[in-house]
């Protein structure tokens, strides 16, 4: 079997998973708020989420693009759930500490999923670069191939949003008017770049 395809795709998400976007900020922030357990639950949301559309794609649906308006949309729908992470962030950071409450928000593992979801970015990687890869993989070696291609990308985003969640459980450990501080930084990032994704959907 030609290893070359899946050693470009494993670089490929590495690279991918060190791009600064919405779910890196995701998974620093929820790492930082309730360590490397509750970002490694968004880590697992959110690349199982990614994973089951890269695999979608190497399954035979590497023809579907979406349209300009599903993408405007997902923009909207998106920028306006990073604000609602934003707004939900400084608000917790406010409250007496309760390290990972499941009854308090959304899941981290939920979140993740969201995330993915209503990231404009994943779509347009899918559409383009992403089906070039698996197209590949299909030629030189049929859906097999393919599929190891997909896993090997899935382990390269994995490798480096497990050093994102690292970083964030390091900042954890930190005091906690650091930590408030660190939080609310993450909290205004995911806020404007939500307002961001707003604005370039309505706006066109």
């Amino acid at each position: 079997m030609d290893v070359s395809i899946p050693l470009a795709a494993f670089g490929l998400g590495v690279a991918l998973g060190a791009s600064p976007g919405p779910v890196q900020l995701l998974l620093f922030s929820e790492a930082s708020r309730g360590g490397a357990g509750r970002g490694l639950r968004a880590m697992t949301g959110a690349n199982a989420t990614f994973g089951l559309m890269m695999l979608l794609l190497a399954a035979g649906l590497s023809s579907l693009e979406p349209g300009e308006t599903f993408l405007r949309v997902v923009k909207v729908i998106g920028g306006a759930f990073l604000v609602f992470l934003a707004v939900d962030a400084i608000r917790e950071s406010r409250r007496p500490q309760v390290v990972d409450d499941p009854r308090v928000g959304l899941h981290p593992s939920v979140r993740g999923i969201v995330a993915v979801l209503l990231n404009p970015g994943v779509y347009v990687f899918l559409a383009t670069t992403g089906t070039a890869v698996v197209a590949s993989a299909v030629d030189e070696g049929g859906r097999g191939l393919a599929v190891v291609t997909v896993i090997a990308l899935l382990i390269g985003v994995s490798l480096m949003d497990s050093a994102m969640v690292l970083l964030g459980a390091g900042a954890h450990r930190v005091s906690d008017r650091f930590l408030r501080i660190v939080g609310d930084v993450l909290a205004i990032a995911m806020g404007a770049l939500g307002v961001w994704l707003i604005a370039r959907g309505i706006v066109g």
